[in-house]
């Protein structure tokens, strides 16, 4: 993510990140302090209580000096990012992150490219749908808050952001197939549908794109294979999306999308 002038950056799409106005990554090396810089993150510019804080720090077993370590913790964490320390704020109930602008952080950012994605496939205006989709595609590092060690940030939140990205992935795809670029997205879609051998969608993506590239034979055996994985798998037949583009395929259709 870029660093705006005058303007810190803040990530959690990947490791955390955070970056000082010269765009210098600050490292923060103790897990706990990495936590809470999380979970005020995820709440940023609204005051996250010390119980939160403590409940993503240890769930539901904190330790007898909670409070005190938790202001230990923060106070040790504005050290560590310096001049940037000054976003972290104490207020009567607990603490927060200020933000300004919000295009400072990535969830921000990919809250936005998201929703211009989605009115722009409303609208079909496919390129700019394709676009906005591969902006906020960009913004991932790795997994959505790799090295924050809160089984209950990653319950709440990193599940969620994971499925976010798996929409925004088949999103760009609908779209450059309704471009006609079924070439450019090929082993995009081989990979993306190794990985999920029962979305369905997918599944017909990569058919599509198979059928499109003139290679009918590998549309009909991603077909076969999907239909073996859901009555393996879930004991139930392809749904209505995948057996009609398999019947446009055996009869050779033409298909405009």
């Amino acid at each position: 993510m870029k660093t705006p002038d005058l303007s810190v950056a803040f990530g959690l799409l990947g490791p955390l990140l955070v970056a000082d106005t010269g765009g210098t990554v600050i490292a923060i090396p103790q897990p706990k302090q990495r936590v809470i810089m999380a979970a005020l993150l995820l709440r940023a510019n609204k005051t996250v209580t010390s119980d939160q804080l403590a409940n993503a720090l240890w769930q539901d077993a904190p330790p007898p000096n909670a409070l005190a370590a938790i202001r230990t913790y923060v106070a040790r964490l504005r050290r560590t990012l310096g001049q940037v320390g000054t976003r972290l704020v104490s207020r009567p109930a607990g603490y927060a992150v200020e933000l300004h602008p919000a295009a400072e952080f990535d969830l921000d950012e990919l809250d936005r490219l998201h929703a211009e994605s989605r009115l722009a496939t409303k609208a079909q205006q496919w390129e700019r749908a394709a676009r906005a989709a591969g902006q906020a595609l960009s913004l991932w590092r790795g997994a959505a808050l790799e090295d924050i060690p809160s089984d209950v940030l990653h319950r709440s939140v990193a599940e969620r952001l994971e499925e976010s990205r798996l929409q925004l992935a088949t999103a760009r795809i609908d779209a450059e197939q309704h471009l006609g670029r079924d070439q450019y997205v090929l082993a995009e879609l081989r990979q993306l549908a190794a990985g999920y051998p029962l979305h369905e969608h997918i599944q017909a993506q990569l058919m599509l794109a198979y059928y499109r590239c003139g290679r009918q034979a590998d549309a009909l055996g991603t077909y076969q294979r999907v239909r073996t994985c859901l009555a393996d798998d879930l004991g139930v037949e392809p749904g209505p999306e995948l057996r009609q583009l398999h019947q446009h395929i055996v009869t050779a259709d033409p298909i405009p999308y």
